[in-house]
């Protein structure tokens, strides 16, 4: 756990992540993989050579303020990870999200031969990041995969009306298996990268991070080490490009960072306030198409 440990000690705010991100280039070129970072600040790394890749991506930025050296990350019972301000004697946010997405990306650079991964910026201020992506970089991906959803159960498949996978993908990916179930979800990068054109399935993925963008927000190291379990088990099963075309929304609705900015988290009710919209924009085209005729 030490990495895991070390990732959340560094403070990462949205728009300012270069002491991460230039401890991510010191461990790729560690572990002798290349990379590159694009004008966005993105950051993008590639092991092996295959005409194909598994691809998983994460998020370098948090919503919480801090200073690196303000606060202190501390495993409880090893079971899980609390942050704590030593200085103002309170818990507070470790930025578990999305750092347990970054520990899992580089966990699967080491552990596979062949992988791609890009670590995108502020996606907690609108998927700045992920908006200006290099798109030819996911040109030979078999699928895309992103740990960044908060729980230890959720294979997000759907976000704001729009399917993110096809059903053989699920069917390949086997969640119940491994504990998880299809749901929807909120805005994140692998949304993002669908609406652009991304031309193969991606999902997101609970990868054990509770509490999100609050002071309370802990790690259970059980429900992360269950998701990398559940990565590594796609990875190895899928060996074929996923095929899938993004398809048209079917209901204009506003993304949650439209409703709540980028510090609040609310998502029970912005899943809400989505159905009912759904409803209504339903029963309205219903009224406008009676109208025509």
């Amino acid at each position: 756990m030490e990495r895991l440990v070390t990732l959340y000690n560094i403070a990462s705010p949205s728009g300012k992540e270069k002491t991460m991100l230039r401890y991510l280039k010191a461990e790729l070129k560690r572990m002798g993989i290349s990379c590159r970072q694009d004008q966005q600040g993105n950051l993008y790394a590639v092991k092996g050579r295959a005409k194909t890749y598994p691809c998983v991506v994460a998020h370098v930025d948090e919503v919480h303020r801090h200073r690196t050296g303000t606060y202190g990350a501390h495993v409880v019972a090893d079971a899980m990870v609390i942050g704590y301000d030593h200085r103002h004697k309170r818990v507070t946010g470790i930025g578990a999200d999305d750092k347990n997405g970054i520990w899992i990306c580089l966990k699967c650079l080491e552990d596979f031969k062949v992988m791609k991964c890009v670590f995108f910026v502020q996606e907690e201020n609108g998927c700045i990041g992920s908006r200006g992506a290099d798109m030819a970089f996911f040109s030979d991906c078999r699928f895309v995969l992103q740990c960044d959803r908060w729980g230890n159960s959720d294979f997000i498949t759907r976000i704001h009306g729009t399917e993110l996978c096809t059903r053989d993908f699920v069917g390949c990916a086997d969640p119940t298996k491994y504990g998880y179930k299809p749901a929807e979800g909120a805005t994140t990068d692998v949304y993002v990268l669908k609406r652009r054109g991304l031309p193969v399935s991606c999902a997101n993925i609970s990868c054990g991070y509770y509490e999100p963008h609050t002071d309370r927000e802990y790690t259970i190291l059980e429900d992360l080490h269950k998701c990398y379990r559940f990565v590594r088990h796609i990875v190895i099963a899928h060996k074929t490009v996923s095929i899938h075309s993004p398809e048209a929304e079917q209901y204009p609705f506003p993304g949650y960072y439209e409703l709540f900015g980028p510090a609040g988290y609310s998502e029970k009710d912005y899943i809400r306030l989505s159905k009912e919209y759904r409803s209504e924009f339903t029963k309205t085209s219903k009224t406008s198409h009676k109208n025509k005729l």
